[in-house]
């Protein structure tokens, strides 16, 4: 995976800066997180820092960021150079982050963590449960995972009608957990593909329990109400292509 991003960084940087990211993407994550006023987010595979920089924006007290794929944080580098928000970026598979609880990524834990389009990526239920348990261990206790994850809910005849969207997905092997999507996307003026995989709401459900995840529920997308184009993603909404999937560790809640 991370030679596939290294190979169009720079092109699928450009795509986040599409209309639908914007009303819907960052709407739909920024409701699931809520108030992050002074928080510690981690934003597991952040790919070039996009959500990191308006997260900080927003007033998140401390983030750091890990993506597999060493261009997307050469790239978040880069933004933090020129734009200092103080976000600490390095490159890490999350499945292959330290097993100790918040290792090396601060003495307090984070209270949120953020994995948006990353747990899909898991080419197997065991690595699937690497990434959880890797993301667990980063939380304080009554710490909260937010996720965008592949919509299990659909069948591969839904996966048609992206294109208006500027995408296609299409199923590549027979509908199994761990069975193998792809995706076409258009990123200014070229074409890019990379592959996620299929999980059921249970395969994410019980590797999230057994990690020590709690409270694990799932959301639909939501579109930003003062979107100048709200009225056109209706059919995008009616055939999300992703879910939102929160779940949090047990314990204290954050003041």
């Amino acid at each position: 995976m991370a030679a596939v991003y290294d190979a169009f960084a720079r092109d699928y940087q450009r795509s986040k800066g599409s209309p639908l990211r914007a009303a819907i993407e960052s709407w739909t994550i920024d409701r699931l997180l809520g108030d992050i006023r002074g928080c510690a987010i981690f934003d597991a595979g952040c790919g070039d820092g996009f959500h990191a920089r308006r997260l900080m924006a927003r007033g998140a007290g401390r983030i750091a960021g890990v993506d597999v794929s060493a261009a997307m944080i050469r790239l978040a580098r880069e933004e933090e150079s020129r734009t200092p928000l103080g976000i600490g970026y390095q490159c890490c598979a999350v499945e292959d982050l330290p097993e100790l609880p918040c290792a090396g990524y601060g003495a307090g834990g984070f209270d949120f963590v953020l994995a948006a389009y990353l747990l899909h990526y898991a080419p197997s239920v065991e690595v699937l449960a690497r990434m959880c348990q890797r993301l667990a261990n980063v939380l304080k206790p009554g710490g909260r995972l937010v996720a965008l994850v592949e919509n299990p809910d659909q069948t591969v005849a839904d996966y048609a009608g992206y294109a208006l969207y500027g995408f296609d997905k299409v199923a590549v092997e027979p509908r199994a957990e761990a069975s193998r999507i792809r995706y076409s996307l258009v990123a200014g003026r070229q074409m890019i593909r990379f592959d996620t995989w299929y999980y059921s709401r249970d395969s994410y459900e019980r590797t999230l329990r057994d990690a020590g995840f709690s409270a694990i529920a799932w959301h639909r997308l939501e579109v930003d109400p003062a979107a100048d184009d709200a009225n056109d993603y209706a059919d995008y909404l009616r055939n999300p292509p992703v879910l939102g999937l929160t779940a949090e560790l047990p314990g204290m809640q954050r003041s």
